[in-house]
């Protein structure tokens, strides 16, 4: 199961989208639970009402995370349809791998899409006490990428 992380937005609405997104994943017990970091005003409101746990930094939120593998997701993410089942064919696989989280291609595009990162939290402990890009490791973890990001 998964602990995701989110960055709190400014504006609300990504993340109201996003928490929506990750309740399908929940009910199905692919998402263990979800962390919203840095959450002001409205956007905290939102995110404990949708029951996330709120956190004042990435390391606060990594250290409760408590689920075997950790996503930290844009806030402005959309998942494509299948999502769900990619990202449970990755979490089968052995030996465990970081991965990339990135749009799946499009035929038209207008600057850089938004990236996450998914990772076993065994491989994240170290690189949150040294406050490392965890986008690193996910890149070292054999070049795998998720497509599950629609380019909206």
């Amino acid at each position: 199961m998964i602990s995701v992380l989110i960055a709190a937005p400014e504006d609300p609405r990504p993340l109201a989208r996003l928490l929506a997104a990750l309740v399908p994943a929940a009910a199905d017990g692919l998402v263990r639970e979800v962390a919203v970091v840095g959450a002001e005003g409205v956007c905290r409101s939102l995110a404990d009402d949708a029951g996330a746990d709120l956190h004042a930094t990435l390391p606060e939120a990594l250290a409760a995370a408590r689920g075997p593998w950790l996503a930290r997701l844009p806030s402005s993410a959309v998942f494509v349809g299948d999502w769900m089942e990619v990202v449970a064919a990755h979490l089968a696989r052995l030996p465990e791998r970081p991965a990339r989280i990135v749009a799946r291609p499009g035929w038209l595009t207008f600057g850089l899409s938004p990236e996450g990162w998914l990772a076993p939290l065994s491989l994240i402990a170290s690189a949150a006490a040294a406050q490392q890009d965890v986008q690193r490791l996910a890149r070292r973890g054999g070049g795998r990428r998720l497509r599950i990001l629609d380019r909206r």
